[in-house]
């Protein structure tokens, strides 16, 4: 056989056999397929065909870069596929990683959001509320604010920045408390767990980070748009007061001057004439999401500007997803206002005797220090009355409810 015939015969045989190999792996075994798709994940590769496959945080590894730009692309994770056998949005991770290698872990986000708002009494709301049986509090801070979605995933503290961007993954070990539990205990499958973080209300100044809205003048996607892709039915409970004696109680309890109303006066005459001043050459939605703009006022004004924020969450979600409070009203009536959240949250009915203990309990984070300073000025509420009537009128329209014009406290 010559050289030439026996080079040829080679190739014949080591093709068919690479044939019958390939042949054999399809038939014999179930492959993860790819398709194409217009969404990537951050390293580029195309996501899986998803069938039966479960969610995999290994997209996610290495993708925590403190000094990148933009952080992680929510919108190219696959959304989880949550359990149905438990009340709480939960699901399994296929590749959890572990000193021991990977194995399969079940993973939770909150079932609501005690969205806010700051000095509003959502801290004493809160603590009342994880007193149910039922509800787990998260391992934030406090046992109560994650501060993910405004502040952690974008390497944000209130007026100052880290390097450290925290990944999603990350915020899932905050409800490790509730998914360990479910993972142990069958009868605990009722159980739903909360994110107390008042900020993700109103701070969405880091939006410019979002991948979606690099190169834009306005943003595109915010929170409300990321929560709503990874968790669509979750619910929230917004507790609003009256905005100008609630930025005179975050004044004080901030320590963001004298405290004395004299102070707290000049302060809010300067704040507001910043606030003004960005919007002759801006819009109002561009000035509240300008995080330069909220570091420099001397005072939180842009907090009290309730229905700029709302309007955003209800561009998104429903107005089943929400409940809405009164902190006068809560001051008042701790009691009904527990029994109108926990019909909200569909969970089970406690005793009456458990309820009146959860009800009388001490206030938390009372700012003791409003107490010596008194009240503003007089000249003071009338100016910040003026300044918020707009926006609570806003605020009305889109709760349709009449307790948020504070005609009536």
């Amino acid at each position: 056989m010559s050289p030439n015939v026996h080079r040829r015969m080679l190739f014949y045989l080591s093709n068919l056999t690479m044939f019958a190999i390939f042949t054999s792996l399809l038939t014999g075994f179930n492959l993860i397929q790819f398709e194409k798709s217009d969404q990537l994940t951050r390293i580029g590769v195309p996501r899986p065909r998803q069938t039966e496959a479960e969610w995999c945080s290994a997209v996610l590894l290495g993708h925590a870069d403190s000094d990148s730009s933009t952080v992680e692309d929510l919108l190219a994770l696959m959304p989880p596929d949550f359990e149905q056998k438990f009340k709480n949005p939960c699901f399994y991770d296929a590749c959890h990683q572990t000193n021991n290698g990977t194995k399969r872990k079940l993973r939770c986000l909150p079932f609501f959001h005690v969205l806010g708002v700051d000095k509003c009494g959502s801290t004493d709301l809160y603590y009342r509320i994880v007193r149910h049986p039922q509800i787990s509090p998260n391992n934030g801070v406090l046992h109560k604010e994650t501060s993910w979605w405004s502040w952690r995933r974008y390497g944000h503290k209130l007026r100052t920045d880290t390097h450290h961007k925290e990944s999603f993954i990350d915020y899932l070990h905050y409800f490790d408390g509730l998914s360990e539990k479910l993972e142990k205990d069958s009868s605990s499958y009722n159980s739903i767990t909360v994110d107390g973080t008042p900020m993700d209300f109103w701070d969405f100044t880091g939006w410019p980070q979002i991948p979606q809205n690099v190169n834009v003048g306005n943003p595109k996607i915010l929170t409300p748009h990321l929560m709503k892709y990874l968790n669509p039915y979750v619910k929230f409970i917004l507790i609003f007061r009256q905005p100008s004696e609630r930025l005179f109680s975050d004044y004080i309890f901030l320590k963001l001057g004298e405290p004395t109303a004299k102070a707290f006066h000049e302060k809010v005459l300067k704040s507001i004439k910043m606030f003004n001043n960005c919007c002759a050459n801006n819009t109002v939605r561009a000035c509240l999401f300008s995080r330069e703009l909220q570091i420099k006022m001397p005072v939180r004004l842009h907090v009290g500007v309730y229905s700029v924020f709302l309007e955003e969450w209800r561009k998104v979600f429903d107005m089943e997803n929400f409940l809405f409070l009164r902190t006068e009203d809560y001051s008042k009536n701790i009691k009904g206002t527990l029994k109108k959240v926990f019909t909200f949250l569909g969970v089970d009915d406690i005793t009456e005797t458990m309820m009146e203990d959860i009800s009388k309990g001490k206030r938390v984070y009372e700012t003791k220090r409003k107490k010596k300073s008194g009240t503003m000025l007089s000249e003071t509420k009338r100016i910040l009355d003026n300044f918020y009537y707009p926006y609570l009128r806003k605020l009305h329209a889109l709760t349709n409810d009449d307790r948020f014009l504070w005609q009536n406290k």
